[in-house]
């Protein structure tokens, strides 16, 4: 079940994948409607409530760092199950918590326990399969788990309103705790005994010095970040400017937010289609970015010229949104299939300093003010970074056909 045996995953195997991977998305999603009534329980501001996500992602950037080499020296398996855990512990503590402090402290517990299962995915996809497959693969995996994210906001807003936002992080633990026992009963493991790695310090610094000289790697997992700071800017943001500066009531913006995690699911079919047409991976996603910056500017423009109307917004919005459905899959191919060996380092590194990157550009954005000119700023400018460096990787022959051996070393 290797990578050169170039096997496919099956439907059920990609489905409990898509559905552990968007835990994380499920922790994100499912609170935004109750964001600005938590932060008037909490006597706090909009932004001080947003540390909450931006926590959330350092939590999961530092988690992926983790899990990386538990995967390579225990296997697939285990680490993700103890992942799901210690989510379902964070998740009880939110919907305990009495101040904004012990909130924090609860989403970093949280993101801890859902890195496992954005690391683990990535790793059994590239174990499996092929370039072109795990593009494909990483592709039907996003269009799954956005599953998460059109139905999270509705959700979420449901609770809120027939029992409050403690409600929302209940619900998340239950959630957790039927993924567990489901992924005990299913899940294999696609790393066989005789190609784990000892756990210990010096293995794990091998593992990341090794991975770094790969050009193409670094220069892709810089552009996840941006593109991923981009898409939690927008998640982030979103729902204080529909429902501050639109007037939205909470129900109205869980609907606007489900539309635009279908037109993301809907640039993951138009990217599957073209895969199965031979386009290539790099081809694809220099597409969907350029349909992103363009949106951001365009988004900027009605901005600055004049007051935009919120069919206006959303449209453009959604169309900023659903391109990154285009880029996802295939960036992420491009970054795991330009190593070889060690696919749980690889994918923990790139999953670390994506989220880390990502981090850093949502605590910026809310330092802005809270209007309509941030979220259109922060695609623009994310959209742009993300097409330069991938540029640069393409133009100084960083691609997927130059790739480096990872040395994995018995310490």
């Amino acid at each position: 079940m290797l990578k050169g045996q170039s096997q496919k995953l099956g439907t059920s195997l990609v489905v409990i994948l898509a559905l552990l991977t968007a835990l994380d998305a499920m922790a994100i999603d499912m609170y935004l409607p109750a964001m600005p009534v938590i932060a008037e329980h909490m006597a706090v501001s909009a932004g001080k409530i947003q540390l909450t996500l931006s926590v959330f992602l350092c939590g999961l950037a530092f988690g992926q760092a983790i899990y990386g080499p538990l995967l390579d020296s225990f296997g697939r398996r285990a680490p993700l199950l103890a992942g799901i855990g210690i989510f379902a512990v964070g998740s009880i503590l939110a919907a305990l918590s009495p101040s904004l402090q012990w909130l924090l402290v609860a989403r970093f517990i949280q993101a801890i326990g859902a890195s496992a299962g954005l690391v683990t995915p990535r790793a059994i996809v590239t174990d499996m399969c092929s370039v072109t497959e795990s593009a494909l693969i990483f592709s039907i995996l996003m269009q799954v788990m956005m599953i998460a994210p059109i139905m999270a906001p509705i959700i979420g807003s449901f609770l809120l309103g027939h029992g409050g936002w403690r409600f929302v992080f209940g619900a998340l633990a239950l959630i957790s705790v039927a993924g567990f026992i489901w992924g005990w009963k299913t899940l294999p493991d696609s790393l066989p005994q005789n190609n784990r790695v000892p756990f210990n310090l010096h293995a794990v610094i091998t593992g990341y010095a090794g991975i770094t000289r790969s050009a193409a790697f670094v220069a892709y997992t810089l552009a996840g970040g941006c593109v991923l700071g981009s898409l939690f800017t927008y998640i982030s943001s979103s729902a204080f400017v529909f429902t501050g500066h639109f007037s939205l009531t909470p129900s109205q913006f869980s609907y606007l937010f489900a539309g635009n995690s279908v037109a993301l699911v809907l640039g993951g079919q138009i990217s599957s289609i073209l895969l199965k047409r031979a386009f290539r991976e790099e081809s694809i996603m220099f597409f969907g970015l350029a349909i992103h910056t363009f949106a951001g500017l365009a988004l900027l423009f009605f901005v600055m010229v004049g007051q935009p109307d919120l069919w206006s917004y959303a449209a453009l919005t959604a169309l900023a949104v659903g391109a990154l459905g285009a880029v996802f899959g295939n960036m992420t191919a491009l970054t795991m299939n330009s190593i070889k060996g060690q696919a749980g380092i690889a994918s923990s590194f790139m999953g670390a300093a994506q989220y880390l990157i990502s981090a850093v550009i949502g605590y910026a954005a809310s330092m802005l003010p809270q209007n309509a000119m941030q979220l259109p700023l922060a695609i623009l400018i994310c959209g742009l970074l993300s097409c330069a460096i991938c540029l640069f990787a393409h133009y100084k022959g960083a691609n997927t056909d130059q790739k480096i051996i990872v040395e994995q070393r018995n310490c």
